[in-house]
This record gives C-alpha cells, structure tokens and sequence, in this order.
C-alpha cells in the first residue's frame, strides 16, 4: 500500500475508486509546520476508505475540518515521531501530540457517521462541518 500512495500528484484533494470492491478511497494531502523537518514541514495525508455511493462532497469538509483542528493543535509536528529512534530525547509532547490527532480523528469520524446516520433518517443538517472550531 506505501508504494501505491507514493505517487506525485499536484492536487490536495484526490479519490481512487476501487470499482470491484465497490469501494473509494478519498485523501487529502496538506502539510504542517515542522521545527524538525529537513524542509521546515511534514507531508500528512487524510485517507478515507467509503463505500462508492457516498458523495466525496461532504467527505471532503470531513477531511478538511479534521486537517484544519489538527493543525491548530500545538507543535503537532512532534506527533510524526512517535517512534523516531533519533528523537528519542524524552519530549513528552510527542506522546501528548500524537494522542492529541487520535482524540482529534476520532472525534471528527464519530461526527461524520453522525451526520450519515441522520442523512439516512431523513434529517438534512444544513451547517457545514464546523471548520476550526
């Protein structure tokens, strides 16, 4: 699956429908801020696996809502090395940062099956996914 993901794409946003498995995968590419980083920024990608009737649309203000409360937590790019033998100097943000994106991630996925759940009883939330907040 690493090399499949490898590839240069221009595009932040990109989906690749698997039409046997009746199965897409959404992703988003963006990067973070990184004091640690050979370029000064670390390469994160958000991939969703959903199945080929959903609309990417509203898969997308998912993606991009939890990309934007994961860069506004602080020094989240210590995340990325939770097990980095080089930066093993007992910084207790890199624990703290990377539980901080799984609390993120699944806080957000649990609103997204929320919102799937009502669109399939009939209820139409009209508020976007609440970006920042």
């Amino acid at each position: 699956m690493k090399k499949f993901f490898d590839l240069e794409i221009d595009e932040t946003f990109f989906e690749i429908i698997l039409i046997t498995k009746k199965k897409k995968i959404i992703n988003f590419h963006f990067e973070i801020p990184s004091e640690w980083a050979r370029g000064k920024k670390e390469d994160a990608m958000l991939s969703l696996i959903i199945n080929k009737e959903y609309e990417s649309e509203s898969m997308y203000a998912f993606i991009v809502d939890s990309s934007y409360k994961i860069l506004k937590t602080r020094n989240v790019f210590k995340a990325f090395y939770k097990d980095d033998d080089f930066r093993n100097d007992n910084d207790i943000e890199i624990d703290v940062t990377f539980e901080q994106i799984k609390k993120i991630l699944f806080e957000c996925l649990t609103s997204l099956i929320s919102r799937i759940e009502d669109k399939i009883k009939g209820i139409n939330k009209k508020e976007p996914f609440p970006f920042s907040s």
